[in-house]
């Protein structure tokens, strides 16, 4: 503690003493509470009991209580490092690294006035950089590099958009009496979008009706998906084409190329 003034070390008892005295305010808010929060769930939520409630009924009172306790498990442990330091002020020990023994400058002191240790060693005692990656990304397919069945086909993993798909053949809660789906006889038809789903659209529309890359050459392909979404009402179908029409185009581009 040689290397720090007489006004420096006051300074940085004033600031101590300052950081402790707001510390304590906060627990001292209540004096029926436990760490801060309030012991009984009626005083804190106004409810007599959670048994007769959802889960979910309960989940922001949850929440906050679960980061109160955070908040309040990060301030006792600050209020513990200020209290040491303010020992070590008093013991003539204060400014010193507890690991190299080293001086530790003011500037930092300044900063941080309970910290016992360089900066270096403070990244050495936390493990410096964080490069902790959550282990599934050892099994999922990066996003940016496809999607959907080519890219799991060319990876051997599986991360597709599809995924309620691929597992809802194994078998869904649900009944063709009880399900909200129209004309679902069988329960093969439960499956999303029924025995002819396709993965790969959104609208019924999608499966016969598209464009270019631009937007431009739109057109309609024929087929039965065509014929079920006319057969079903869907859709405006006063332009829409009928065989007999394509004929008569055909036969009048024929007539203009003999002229």
């Amino acid at each position: 503690m040689k290397h720090l003034k007489s006004s420096q070390i006051e300074e940085l008892k004033n600031s101590l003493l300052e950081d402790k005295e707001a510390l304590e305010r906060h627990f001292n808010m209540e004096n029926d509470t436990a760490d801060g929060q309030v012991e009984s769930e009626l005083d804190s939520t106004g409810e007599l009991s959670s048994v007769d409630n959802h889960p979910a009924d309960l989940g922001t009172e949850t929440f906050e209580r679960e980061r109160d306790m955070a908040i309040d498990e990060n301030m006792d442990e600050k209020l513990d490092q200020v209290n040491a330091a303010l020992q070590r002020i008093e013991d003539g020990t204060y400014g010193i690294s507890e690991i190299s023994g080293e001086e530790i400058p003011f500037d930092r002191l300044q900063a941080l006035p309970y910290t016992t240790m360089l900066v270096g060693e403070s990244a050495e005692e936390g493990g410096g950089v964080n490069d902790y990656r959550p282990v599934e990304e050892d099994l999922i397919t990066p996003a940016a590099k496809g999607a959907g069945e080519n890219r799991q086909s060319h990876t051997g993993k599986f991360d597709d958009a599809g995924a309620w798909q691929a597992v809802e053949e194994y078998g869904v809660a649900d009944s063709p009496a009880m399900s909200t789906q129209r004309d679902v006889e069988s329960y093969n038809e439960l499956a999303e979008g029924g025995e002819n789903k396709d993965n790969g659209t959104v609208e019924d529309i999608e499966k016969f009706a598209g464009n270019d890359i631009e937007g431009g050459q739109r057109h309609v392909q024929r087929g039965e998906d065509l014929d079920r979404y006319v057969a079903d009402d869907e859709g405006d179908t006063e332009l829409q084409v009928t065989e007999d029409d394509e004929e008569i185009d055909a036969e009048s581009e024929e007539a203009d190329r003999r002229r």
